[in-house]
């Protein structure tokens, strides 16, 4: 059951997709972005318009965290999480998983085999990981073909402006303009 500012979450989350645009969800830790992610991909799935997978990018701190919340808030899904990059069968994941969980390193090592995929949704959890927008996991966080694309965190801006255009450069390309503007 979701409290009436996660539905208020969930509800934004619902108008960016419709509207086809991405988004960042930023709220403070414990206010529940995982379990409004998780509502959100349970809504994109029961749209029934596609088949593929959501990818889940995270910190590998949090990978059994992330985990442990799907299957609670969403046992039905097929979660795959993976732990060695050498694990990575993108068949496997195309055709048997409703969710991939990862972790940023394997995001940064495996992104040829995860381009290969176009994503029902791409989601960055703890996205501050991609504020640089120089750095080879933010590069290859927007290599990644998604449908819809979000980024959960509780510092969109930590540093610097750019920090918030190189997030956006991700959940919605080009919004912000390029780097220059």
């Amino acid at each position: 059951t979701l409290r009436q500012y996660q539905v208020d979450g969930f509800h934004f989350l619902v108008y960016l997709t419709v509207n086809r645009f991405g988004g960042v969800l930023a709220d403070d830790m414990g206010l529940g972005k995982t379990l409004q992610s998780i509502s959100w991909i349970l809504w994109l799935r029961s749209l029934g318009e596609q088949s593929s997978p959501c990818l889940v990018v995270c910190p590998k701190s949090v990978l059994d965290v992330l985990a442990t919340e799907f299957a609670k808030a969403a046992p039905q899904l097929r979660v795959q999480v993976l732990r060695d990059k050498d694990e990575l069968d993108i068949e496997f994941v195309r055709d048997g998983a409703d969710v991939l969980v990862i972790n940023y390193a394997q995001l940064r090592s495996c992104i040829e085999a995860l381009q290969k995929i176009t994503w029902l949704a791409a989601i960055l959890d703890e996205g501050q990981q991609i504020k640089n927008p120089d750095s080879k996991v933010a590069k290859a966080a927007r290599q990644l073909h998604a449908e819809n694309r979000l980024v959960l965190t509780g510092t969109p801006v930590e540093n610097r402006l750019l920090d918030l255009w190189s997030l956006m450069s991700f959940a919605t390309p080009g919004a912000l303009g390029d780097r220059a503007y």
